[in-house]
């Protein structure tokens, strides 16, 4: 009887706790749920609200966004793991109202992340200890600050999931796991999860009669990752090879918001404010500082996270040689103290788990401190707005047709004047740069070389017509709009985005173009031969056909997109397959077609 009832009363101790997280998982997303509203503060607005805007109004048209055209002269879309195609939480953008389904998608890894972080402390504390590992992670300050960068937060809401599957030895779990962390969009907390993955395997006591050795798991798991994300991981390897990611980047760009070791004092100080601005809220609650301290006395397990916080408290300080790498691995180091913050909480854990008493009441009583010491820390990074897509101040022509050009340091509080981010995707204008993580190579050391000297040819040959900038360009411009201290400019005499170029006499014909996210097409009727220059980037992947029949491209400014013509009347189109994309699609069809084989073998056994 006893023994029967224990399986029992232990699965509604778990079924209560996952109840108890889902509700205070709720509590800040419920509001701006019946309101309408999505959060606002810094990226919500003008970064990942418009790349998923645009990422759903293609899918909703039954196109898959390969390309956009609208930002840095075109850049590689469905290659950035950030936009979220392949991963199935982000779909919701193109089922739902957008408003609900940004706030659905945050909440659905907030409750993600408590859940996962639940399970994963069970396995070594009560169940107790667990629910309060839980609620101080999912509102722990750094944790909650990424939040915003919803691809860092939704990889890192996989993580303990995944521990969880490698302590369990669920290798299959493990491998799918790890696959939806890395298409979430985050590759640099996917490899960090990969790695934690690979060390709880490695302390996981195996039995002898399991028949499967850790290596073997691990093994496996790695396979089935890699096939089930191959079709977003196969195009991201092939960018990044060309783009400023690839060999060695300037210091002052890969360690900017690196943490000095003195600022990590402040996450002991509610409010406390630090030299980096990545993580805004990097207090991760006294209660858990001091139960901590407690569990470091427990012996090798917390030796383990003590470990893993000292990696991350050196790492973050931005040592030189991360500039160094081969590959920028990642930018700002202090997007590392979250982990900080995970391996805090785990040694808190440890010590709750040693000195709590026999008592429900407790933990929830615990729970509750630990939830009141942050809620009011963290509580205005849920601040939210009704969702507008109307909000750049210009007129509608700005961009239309011509690139807007940015010159001087943006002012992150006047993001709405500067037109920042990907603000511009919501009307489709067209942007002479991008917020994108990555961007190619060449393009970027042109644009450095257009920003140095940007001049009234040079704009021109780079069909810039738009300036936004806070300095005073008159004469050599003339002012169309000034907005919150920013000046718009105006440069008519540049080249169009697409035209023919003829010599003798040197003439410029403005040519009709039509764009979508795979393909662009010019038609042209040419007195005499000459070049149609097109100003997209030529990147690996476009192909280019006159009149139905492929033609040589070449390549003009260093960057752009050209092709002879002769006289006559023709139709041009220039089609982008991405890289890696079909080897991708294969290999994840053959693992998900193997994995479904395998699992009904198994259960037909």
């Amino acid at each position: 009887m006893n023994t029967a009832s224990r399986p029992r009363s232990s699965f509604i101790v778990h079924r209560s706790a996952f109840v108890v997280v889902a509700i205070l998982a709720i509590i800040p997303f419920l509001a701006p749920l019946l309101l309408g509203e999505v959060f606002s503060l810094r990226d919500h607005f003008d970064y990942f609200q418009p790349l998923r805007w645009y990422t759903a109004a293609e899918l909703q048209a039954g196109r898959l966004p390969l390309w956009n055209p609208y930002n840095a002269s075109g850049e590689p879309w469905l290659a950035n793991p950030q936009t979220g195609v392949f991963y199935p939480p982000a779909w919701l953008h193109v089922v739902l109202p957008f408003a609900a389904a940004y706030m659905l998608y945050l909440l659905f890894h907030v409750l993600l992340l408590g859940w996962g972080a639940y399970l994963f402390f069970a396995r070594g504390a009560s169940p107790g200890a667990a629910l309060v590992g839980a609620v101080a992670l999912m509102f722990s300050g750094p944790v909650l600050s990424l939040l915003d960068v919803s691809n860092n937060f939704a990889t890192f809401a996989w993580i303990p999931l995944a521990l969880w599957c490698a302590a369990e030895g669920a290798w299959r779990r493990g491998g799918v796991v790890l696959a939806m962390a890395f298409l979430a969009g985050e590759p640099f907390f996917a490899a960090v999860g990969a790695g934690l993955y690979v060390g709880v395997s490695s302390l996981r006591v195996v039995e002898p009669s399991s028949g499967s050795s850790t290596t073997r798991r691990l093994v496996g798991s790695a396979l089935l990752a890699l096939g089930l994300s191959a079709i977003q991981l196969f195009p991201f390897l092939a960018f990044v090879g060309i783009s400023d990611r690839a060999g060695a980047t300037d210091a002052s760009v890969v360690l900017a918001e690196s943490m000095p070791l003195r600022d990590w004092l402040r996450i002991a100080v509610p409010g406390g404010t630090t030299d980096q601005q990545f993580i805004p809220v990097v207090y991760v609650g006294m209660v858990v500082l001091i139960l901590a301290g407690v569990g470091i006395v427990k012996g090798a397990p917390a030796l383990r996270w003590l470990v893993l916080l000292a990696i991350v408290i050196f790492l973050s300080t931005g040592p030189s040689f991360l500039a160094d790498l081969p590959l920028t691995l990642f930018r700002y180091p202090a997007r590392l103290v979250p982990l900080g913050a995970f391996a805090l909480v785990a040694l808190a854990v440890a010590g709750w788990d040693r000195v709590r008493p026999n008592r429900r009441w407790a933990d929830l009583l615990l729970a509750g401190v630990v939830l009141a010491d942050l809620a009011p820390r963290v509580w205005p990074l849920f601040h939210s707005a009704p969702f507008r897509t109307d909000v750049v101040p210009y007129s509608r022509e700005v961009g239309a047709s011509t690139k807007v050009l940015r010159v001087g340091p943006v002012d992150p509080a006047k993001r709405i004047a500067w037109m920042a981010g990907y603000l511009n995707l919501y009307d489709r204008r067209f942007d002479a740069f991008s917020p994108a993580p990555a961007v190619t190579k060449a393009y970027v050391a042109r644009h450095r070389q257009l920003l140095d000297a940007p001049t009234r040819p040079e704009l021109a040959r780079r069909a810039i017509g738009w300036v936004l900038t806070s300095y005073d360009l008159r004469p050599s411009f003339l002012p169309l709009a000034r907005v919150d201290g920013v000046t718009l400019y105006g440069n008519r005499a540049t080249l169009p985005m697409a035209a023919l170029l003829m010599r003798e006499p040197a003439t410029v014909v403005p040519l009709p173009i039509r764009f979508d996210a795979s393909r662009i097409a010019v038609t042209v009727d040419a007195a005499r031969e000459g070049i149609v220059v097109l100003h997209q980037q030529q990147t690996p992947g476009w192909r280019v056909h006159i009149d139905g029949i492929e033609a040589r491209s070449v390549r003009v400014d260093g960057v752009f997109h050209g092709v002879q013509i002769t006289r006559g009347y023709h139709e041009i189109v220039w089609k982008y397959r991405a890289p890696g994309l079909f080897f991708g699609a294969m290999t994840t069809l053959f693992s998900l077609i193997a994995l479904t084989l395998f699992l009904f073998v198994k259960h037909a056994r």
